[in-house]
């Protein structure tokens, strides 16, 4: 078989292999793997851009552990030589000592002299940055024009796997959304005390972000119901009932919080203040009712 058969099977496999699931991640570990199986390279590092954050951020790799590293690489487009690709919007390639390269951008927990060679291209959809992935070798290697050719033409097919990925991953995000509000709706309407309704949205709120730990703050500055640990990343939601600010939700985690899961906690922080208002509201009907036992039990023994 010529080598344009080979590419163009080679290209076959690897998105009929990335096409077989919906999984975000598992079809990112899957682009890795036989993206470096189809250039017979040793390692293959596979970013998604956040265009938020403006920043290519490392989710897959071949031939070395994302966990080996200290946090997870990011690198904004023009940095390093991944990101360089990625903003020429075309493959970039150094055939030999690529850590020596005045564009080489190096990552804690990772031997960068390792590899020789480097060939990186950008992850388009509809002509917008994806991503970007870059296959590594430890001995020299000048990467053909039709090799070139062929993770270009990989990366172009993949844009479309990871954005249906994407689509999925969000949809089934918001099914989670919509399952942790329901489950905070039923304790706040069900429950009669305060306590188990604030426990209840303390544990949901944990489960439904990924959180390392959650409080809710209260308007006198008491710390009420905390679980878990801080993080590196916290945000703080008030509290709010008819125009005033009854407390707050803090929540904690190790990794920022995407604009969906802070319209999410906006959402759980205002189930907290209609539970911690009918709570007080039931405690307070509670104690008027005792109070107008007692006064009419010392009235009959007047």
């Amino acid at each position: 078989m010529d080598e344009t058969g080979r590419h163009l099977r080679l290209l076959t496999e690897t998105i009929a292999a990335v096409n077989s699931t919906l999984d975000l991640e598992e079809v990112l570990s899957l682009v890795a793997s036989k993206v470096a199986d189809a250039l017979a390279a040793d390692a293959c590092f596979v970013y998604l851009y956040d265009e938020q954050a403006d920043e290519l951020i490392l989710r897959a790799t071949h031939g070395t552990r994302v966990e080996e590293m200290t946090g997870r690489p990011r690198m904004r487009p023009g940095e390093g030589i991944t990101g360089a690709a990625a903003a020429a919007r075309e493959p970039v390639m150094i055939a030999a000592q690529a850590h020596l390269d005045e564009r080489f951008k190096a990552f804690p927990n990772l031997r960068e002299d390792e590899y020789e060679s480097i060939l990186a291209v950008p992850i388009l959809a509809r002509e917008k940055l994806a991503g970007a992935l870059n296959v590594r070798t430890r001995e020299p290697r000048e990467f053909s024009e039709a090799e070139i050719g062929l993770l270009v033409a990989i990366a172009a097919q993949v844009a479309q796997t990871i954005e249906h990925a994407k689509l999925y991953a969000d949809a089934q995000a918001r099914v989670s959304e919509l399952e942790a509000l329901a489950r905070i709706s039923e304790a706040v309407s069900e429950s009669l005390y305060l306590e188990e309704s604030l426990e209840a949205i303390v544990t949901t709120t944990m489960e439904a972000v990924g959180a390392t730990g959650a409080a809710l703050v209260l308007e006198d500055g008491k710390i009420a119901w905390p679980e878990g640990r801080p993080g590196k990343h916290a945000i703080r939601l008030p509290l709010r009932w008819k125009r005033r600010q009854i407390g707050e939700l803090v929540c904690d985690r190790d990794t920022p919080f995407t604009d969906q899961e802070k319209a999410l906690l906006a959402s759980i922080a205002h189930h907290a203040a209609v539970a911690l208002e009918h709570g007080r509201a039931v405690m307070r009907g509670v104690l008027a009712q005792e109070i107008h036992h007692r006064v009419k039990n010392n009235l009959q023994t007047v």
